[in-house]
């Protein structure tokens, strides 16, 4: 077992609001953390997805859909996910009309609004992957015409002229009953040090809770829109009281996601 006097460790998170404000206190060093030492890399949650599955990152933030291919080296911790109702993405389409037939964007294979545009579809659909800025950008920009879009963009879209489709997380919502599990953050398994890590997530969201326009200022740094109140009510959506503990409510959402999950998988 490593000690955490003896470890450096890295992770992984995005630069979206949500998770920015949850880690701020860590990345800032405002909290005692027992010796330990976090490196911090910011990259899109689709990049994360695959990293995991190479091990690459002590802790990474990732999509729920992605757990299953990285569980042998990665154990979930009951801190810090993205998790919650109406927080589900968003098919959209640049004219109104959404077609199976026609290809959709989607930011990546293992996200868990991949996950949840097949369960919404029920179909074989041709897709083509981006991250999840350049999808946006593709949708306003007429180079898509339909696509999946997460995270902050979800504030903006009216304004920039798309049109809603489904939302994926109503959908979601109103077939299982279940919250939405999007994203969770995971720890290798041989550090042996979730309990630690967990208590330091916890204790990371309260700083940020405590000094809010210090880390809403960090936030700010990192996030893709610059807009204060979208970053605010991106803030506001995705960290809520599931990011601190999950509950049994929770759990029963992400082990149903799970699940699908793996029929998923086992059917290919």
């Amino acid at each position: 077992m490593l000690t955490a006097s003896q470890k450096v460790l890295s992770v992984g998170i995005s630069p979206c609001p949500n998770d920015v404000f949850i880690f701020g206190a860590l990345m800032l060093g405002k909290i005692p953390t027992g010796g330990l030492t976090f490196h911090f890399d910011l990259q899109d949650v689709e990049t994360l997805n695959q990293a995991a599955q190479q091990a690459a990152f002590d802790m990474v933030k990732i999509s729920c859909a992605a757990y299953p291919f990285c569980q042998q080296t990665y154990e979930m911790l009951p801190a810090g996910g993205a998790l919650g109702r109406g927080v589900g993405p968003l098919l959209l389409s640049t004219d109104g009309v959404w077609s199976p037939e026609r290809e959709t964007l989607v930011p990546g294979p293992f996200t868990t609004a991949n996950l949840l545009l097949d369960f919404y579809a029920k179909r074989p659909l041709r897709k083509a992957y981006r991250p999840f800025d350049a999808l946006y950008n593709s949708l306003c920009r007429g180079e898509a015409t339909q696509g999946v879009v997460i995270h902050e963009k979800r504030f903006i879209y009216v304004q920039d002229g798309l049109h809603l489709i489904q939302d994926l997380g109503t959908y979601w919502e109103e077939q299982t009953g279940n919250p939405i599990p999007l994203g969770v953050i995971v720890a290798r398994r041989d550090l042996q040090l979730q309990g630690v890590l967990t208590d330091l997530l916890r204790a990371s969201l309260r700083y940020a809770y405590a000094h809010y326009e210090e880390i809403f200022a960090l936030c700010k740094q990192h996030a893709q829109d610059l807009q204060e109140e979208v970053i605010a009510a991106h803030i506001r959506l995705y960290v809520n009281d599931y990011s601190y503990d999950p509950g049994e409510d929770g759990r029963r959402a992400m082990e149903y996601l799970l699940r699908y999950r793996q029929e998923e998988v086992s059917a290919l």
